[in-house]
């Protein structure tokens, strides 16, 4: 049997994947469960946006009886904006595996209705169980039905109740050490232009740390590299579509539609311009309409990048939409084709640069006394201080569905090995 959970926690705490970890302990499966983000861009979300899926065997009855109570028994229904949704699925066949991958393509990418799952649930015969206005059957039918042509793996440890909120006690040294030697099979565990660790969330969730590779043997030695200063109450590991640009459609952009998670391609069509905050904006069009594209002030030094884009420059925006369809907020650009850019420089004369003469003048030697005209002006290419391919948010500023670059070199690598 499946199980798929959503949206059991809340801003002041509770952790769907805790749950989740629970229920694998309470019912004795020794499959790794699935952690699917959905789609980053949705209003709705609490935090990570994430949902669970667990496979289990054994009665139903019992296995739905466990997973109800300890959702009634750990979820923050009390708070108005948490709508816990619960799945079951006895018999997955292809028909409906198929029909809840293609669910999960849209959750992961778009805006979905409740209406709409309820639609999906009700033809894959999955019985759904909703709290408060139940929205987490969104997320719990989508993590079901997940196909993860590429995965990765997170390993969460989790804290003793009487910490939660306290700050996390760990060995800083043990940490970096860790992303010494095992990055990059293990990613995303330190900020290289901060030096900041991102394995410990804040928050007053049960999350102690999370882990982050390419691997359950991965994440489980970086656990075992990394001193924790606390009693960890247990780990969990999930398999999970983080990492992976899963949320990113191509798309065109007049056909954008609001909370929509797309790769643009097109043309520089305005220098950027920064605003209060340090925010950064430019504009690209495609040939179906234009769109301003902003790199905000987390992301760093990703921002210079964006700075020395310029009109006609052609690259692929990677990124999201929100509720108003005018910006598209960057996770990462890749560049296609940079135009030329040139300078008019003086000429020289008696081993000097010549001075203007005046506007439309020319130019004269100070040192001769000898005059050129406007036309002699030399042309010089402006260095770009940019070249052809891929540039990203900095980690600290990444989305959990973010690839990183280094993911995307690890695959083209591995594929030529194999060649």
């Amino acid at each position: 049997m499946f199980i798929g959970l959503d949206d059991t926690d809340s801003l002041k705490g509770g952790c769907t994947t805790y749950l989740a970890a629970l229920l694998c302990r309470e019912l004795g499966t020794t499959k790794n469960p699935k952690l699917i983000r959905l789609n980053p861009n949705i209003p709705y979300k609490t935090r990570g946006n994430g949902a669970v899926a667990i496979e289990v065997d054994g009665n139903p009855a019992r296995i739905k009886e466990v997973a109800l109570n300890l959702v009634k028994e750990h979820a923050h229904t009390k708070d108005k904006r948490t709508n816990p949704g619960v799945a079951f699925i006895d018999n997955l066949n292809s028909k409906n595996k198929k029909s809840l991958n293609e669910f999960y393509q849209r959750a992961v990418s778009e805006l979905v209705t409740i209406e709409e799952a309820e639609e999906t649930a009700a033809k894959t015969n999955a019985e759904i169980h909703k709290f408060n206005n139940g929205r987490g059957i969104i997320g719990a039918l989508a993590a079901i039905g997940a196909g993860l042509d590429d995965r990765t793996y997170e390993l969460i440890a989790y804290r003793k109740k009487e910490n939660c909120g306290k700050p996390k006690g760990i060995d800083e040294d043990s940490v970096f050490a860790m992303h010494e030697r095992l990055h990059p099979q293990v990613f995303n565990s330190i900020d290289p232009e901060t030096g900041q660790i991102l394995i410990t969330p804040h928050g007053y969730d049960p999350v102690f740390c999370g882990i982050r590779g390419e691997s359950p043997e991965a994440v489980l030695e970086a656990w075992k590299s990394i001193k924790p200063l606390e009693e960890i109450e247990f780990i969990q590991i999930f398999e999970t579509n983080q990492g992976t640009d899963a949320h990113l459609r191509e798309n065109k952009i007049s056909e954008l539609k609001p909370y929509d998670c797309a790769i643009l391609e097109g043309a520089v069509a305005s220098n950027s311009r920064t605003i209060e905050g340090g925010h950064v904006f430019f504009s690209i069009a495609d040939g179906t309409g234009e769109i301003d594209c902003a790199a905000y002030e987390p992301t760093g030094r990703f921002r210079e990048i964006t700075r020395k884009l310029l009109t006609g420059d052609r690259i692929r925006a990677h990124g999201g939409i929100g509720r108003y369809i005018n910006t598209l907020n960057l996770e990462k650009i890749e560049i296609l084709e940079l135009i030329k850019a040139h300078k008019k420089e003086s000429p020289a004369c008696c081993g000097r640069t010549m001075t203007s003469a005046g506007k439309d003048k020319g130019f004269k030697c100070r040192k001769c006394g000898k005059r050129k005209d406007s036309n002699s002006a030399v042309i010089q290419e402006i260095p770009r201080g940019l070249k052809d391919g891929f540039y990203e948010a900095p980690p600290r500023a990444m989305r959990h569905l973010s690839k990183p670059i280094i993911r995307a070199q690890q695959r083209i690598s591995t594929d030529k090995t194999d060649m």
